[in-house]
């Protein structure tokens, strides 16, 4: 059973404040709450710089070493793209999760801030195992900041036992101009 719904405020109270829709969903599929959130944030179309923060990174058989190798690789790392207006106008389904098999148990967004876990079965990868995400953050139209804790049931495999992969991310993105104007070549 999936339940989705979009509160709208009235519109005298909308004109007056500028608020924004809240969403809220429970069961909901990826593309339901994608198509939800389309009014509910619009990023402004440019320039945008995105960087993925591992804050954390646990599981059994994963040396240490390793972990903190991942967590440093990503360190730093941000990546510039361009938004057009076409995109911008979509819904938000690569923000929100793309992966088939999966569905949000929850999920509100209201007032610039989000949160949700979201249940992925046997997803590509991970055949057999659950993946569950609980995020929460904040997001505008030039910005956002969302966290995620999230875990990974693996099953056994060559050299490596079954359990629980745990990790903690952080995404940021913020809009820094508009997108550069190809070069006459």
């Amino acid at each position: 059973m999936k339940r989705l719904t979009i509160v709208l405020p009235a519109i005298a109270m909308l004109a007056a404040c500028n608020s924004k829709p809240t969403v809220h969903g429970e069961n909901a599929s990826v593309a339901d709450v994608a198509a939800a959130t389309r009014d509910a944030v619009k990023l402004q179309p440019g320039k945008w710089e995105t960087s993925i923060t591992i804050l954390s990174l646990e599981g059994p058989g994963l040396p240490p070493n390793m972990a903190a190798a991942m967590k440093q690789r990503m360190a730093g790392q941000k990546v510039e793209t361009c938004l057009t207006p076409e995109q911008a106008a979509r819904p938000p389904q690569d923000m929100l999760g793309a992966a088939k098999n999966c569905t949000y148990e929850t999920f509100e967004m209201s007032g610039g801030k989000l949160s949700g876990t979201l249940v992925c079965r046997n997803a590509p990868g991970m055949p057999g195992g659950e993946m569950h995400a609980t995020m929460s953050g904040n997001f505008a139209s030039t910005s956002y900041d969302v966290t995620s804790d999230t875990t990974m049931s693996m099953p056994a495999m060559p050299g490596r036992p079954a359990g629980d992969v745990t990790s903690k991310t952080q995404v940021t993105g913020k809009r820094i101009g508009d997108c550069d104007t190809p070069k006459a070549g």
